[in-house]
């Protein structure tokens, strides 16, 4: 079992008990408004989503590390970061960086802390060779995210996904494992 823990999170691979946090988090529509899959309305298929997360990170080949993030201070399960495997290269695996949490812990840093724990695991202990990350373009907090932890826009694709009943710009972020170990590597 994958644990990291920072100066104010634990973050670790999900357990059955995280099913009322996890559901508590996907259905909310206002944390789930810019997830592709959507606000879960129905406690079985967040039980689903958990129990997927947990055959994973048993799984001899994984390719999906989900975390759950919890609270050191109160023990909460607050969030939800990751990144899956999306091909193998010769350096090492490319993979997509993803999270949410809960509204009440929006504009304190948490994402940025949990998000720099799992990049230094994914290029540490990983094989990851590349780390992406994508947002629409109107959600500037997730950008600001990807920004902060050294990845470098990559690409503007003008109206590119299907949300909200309309076509919205998309931005793809990304951080090479050497970009983030290079002496000049800084956060913004």
């Amino acid at each position: 079992m994958i644990r990291i823990e920072t100066h104010r999170l634990i973050i670790r691979d999900n357990r059955p008990s995280d099913l009322e946090g996890l559901f508590e988090l996907t259905s909310d529509p206002v944390a789930m408004r810019f997830m592709k899959a959507g606000t879960v309305v129905q406690r079985a298929a967040a039980k689903k989503n958990l129990r997927m997360a947990i055959r994973e990170s048993r799984s001899k080949n994984r390719r999906k590390y989900y975390f759950a993030i919890i609270d050191k201070a109160g023990g909460a399960y607050i969030g939800a970061i990751g990144y899956e495997v999306e091909e193998w290269t010769a350096d090492g695996a490319v993979a997509e960086l993803g999270y949410f949490i809960k509204p009440a812990y929006w504009k304190q840093g948490i994402v940025t802390e949990a998000g720099e724990a799992v990049l230094a695991y994914a290029f540490t202990e990983g094989s990851v060779a590349k780390m992406t990350a994508g947002c629409l373009a109107e959600n500037s907090a997730s950008e600001r995210i990807m920004q902060k932890l050294g990845m470098t826009k990559e690409a503007h694709f003008r109206l590119h996904q299907w949300h909200e009943g309309q076509w919205k710009d998309r931005l793809a972020y990304g951080l090479r494992r050497e970009d983030w170990k290079a002496p000049g590597y800084t956060r913004s």
